[in-house]
């Protein structure tokens, strides 16, 4: 008995938990708070910063998305864990959020922004790319709401992996009246864009 509890690694239990818990975490909907709470606590018996995401139920299987929510050093910890999963015939195992496109309008408080009110413009850094986010109506009295919707944009756009391993600087500046004169691109390219130069 000692052998067998002292060779399950954190990551082994939480899928034991996981398994044992399928149908509840399923339709997690019916309990959703006393659900996501024990999920919560479990998965930070693996590590402090891992959260989690679901997807819908399609054709009876759900995404289960394993997220570092932005943290790199986290990063190890999301991978380790989805590759301890087990074939659960139910579920979908993802590592770190997946993009999610731009047709996303971020609100905070009273700002919001959405993916035509930034353009871009890009340069190498180092093997990343290196990003100046151009914002619509930036100022001093809304750059630290702009900066956080411009990174959920990003999050949303490129996915959890790529904004960490991928993107380097990001600077903010505001959009002038006519992006196409400063041959600026649209936000609604920037997967695309990312994608080419990191190759």
């Amino acid at each position: 008995m000692f052998s067998t509890l002292k060779n399950n690694t954190p990551e082994q239990i939480f899928w034991q938990w996981f398994e044992k818990n399928s149908a509840r975490l399923m339709n997690f909907e019916s309990d959703q708070e006393e659900i996501f709470d024990e999920l919560a606590d479990q998965m930070r018996q693996v590590h402090p910063d891992l959260t989690f995401e679901f997807g819908p139920v399609i054709d009876g299987k759900r995404e289960f998305v394993v997220s570092a929510d932005g943290i790199r050093a986290a990063f190890p910890a999301v991978k380790n864990l989805v590759d301890a999963a087990p074939s659960l015939e139910e579920w979908t195992i993802i590592p770190f959020r997946p993009p999610k496109g731009t047709g996303f309008i971020i609100q905070i408080g009273d700002y919001s922004l959405g993916p035509d009110d930034v353009w871009f413009s890009y340069e190498p850094d180092g093997d990343r790319i290196g990003l100046i986010l151009y914002i619509k109506g930036l100022s001093a009295e809304n750059e630290d709401s702009a900066a956080q919707a411009s990174f959920i944009l990003l999050d949303s756009a490129l996915g959890e992996y790529a904004v960490e391993e991928k993107i380097g600087f990001i600077e903010r500046i505001a959009l002038p009246d006519d992006p196409k004169v400063f041959d600026l691109h649209p936000f609604a390219s920037i997967r695309e864009i990312v994608e080419k130069q990191t190759h």
